[in-house]
C-alpha cells in the first residue's frame, strides 16, 4: 500500500509529483479514520492517567516506622 503524498503551493492542494519547492507544504493522510485515531488518544490518556494515580499512591504511601 503506498502513500499519497498532497503539496499545498500557493494556497491550492494537490497530489505532489517530482520534486517540489522549498516552499511548498508536503503533508501525507493517514491510513487510519479520525474515530480510530481520537479512541487511541483517549486509551493512552487513560493509561497515563491510571500511572500516574498508582505513581502518586506509592509515592504519598506512609511506610510504619522501624
Amino acid at each position: 500500500m503506498s502513500t499519497i503524498v498532497f503539496v499545498s503551493k500557493n494556497g491550492e492542494i494537490s497530489e505532489a509529483v517530482g520534486a517540489q519547492p522549498r516552499d511548498a507544504l508536503l503533508f501525507a493522510a493517514l491510513p487510519k479514520s479520525s474515530a480510530q485515531m481520537l479512541a487511541e488518544q483517549r486509551l493512552a490518556s487513560r493509561q497515563a492517567s491510571q500511572l500516574i494515580k498508582a505513581r502518586f499512591a506509592i509515592a504519598t504511601k506512609r511506610h510504619a516506622p522501624v
